[in-house]
């Protein structure tokens, strides 16, 4: 039978708190009083461009990471139970990510005027633009892969100039 290790619960908190805090910080923009016109057509700009769907894909593959990295660093955590995690995260994702585009209204209102979002809206309407809102999704899943890869490439080289900068700077291991 599966039982949780300190290490396994150790990463699982880690990876809530990064969860939590990426949350937060889309979260706590500034709500200035929007009109209900504005906040209308905010609303109808990310319906069009399907951004619900899309948050939920990002914020699903980079909890997948997330854990698919926290079990290869605890093997003794059955694959069924990284399954049940990951499915458990995607429902409660699907169930709040409406509450979260509420939430996400006064970020666009802060860094648009009502005159672009509506631009925004009639970009999006056109051929091009629909194409963009088709497209965004594999482009940003693309985008993420080699994101990664990257990430992977540098980090071999990263950790010993942050060891070299952290002895220069006076903090060593003893």
């Amino acid at each position: 039978m599966f039982t949780q290790t300190g290490t396994m619960r150790k990463g699982f908190s880690c990876m809530m708190v990064i969860f939590v805090f990426v949350l937060l910080q889309v979260g706590s923009a500034c709500a200035e009083e929007i009109s209900k016109e504005f906040r209308s057509d905010i609303i109808r700009l990310l319906k069009m461009t399907g951004a619900e769907a899309l948050g939920l894909q990002m914020g699903v593959a980079v909890t997948n990471q997330i854990i698919d990295s926290m079990g290869k660093n605890t093997p003794e955590m059955p694959p069924k139970a990284v399954a049940a995690i990951k499915d458990e995260i995607s429902q409660v994702f699907a169930e709040e990510m409406p509450k979260l585009m509420t939430e996400i209204v006064p970020v666009y209102a802060k860094h648009f005027t009502q005159a672009e979002i509506n631009g925004l809206i009639a970009f999006y309407s056109t051929p091009l633009g629909k194409k963009s809102i088709q497209a965004m999704p594999a482009v940003m899943g693309e985008c993420m892969q080699v994101g990664q890869a990257w990430g992977e490439g540098i980090a071999p080289g990263l950790v010993p100039r942050l060891e070299s900068r952290l002895k220069r700077e006076g903090f060593d291991d003893k």
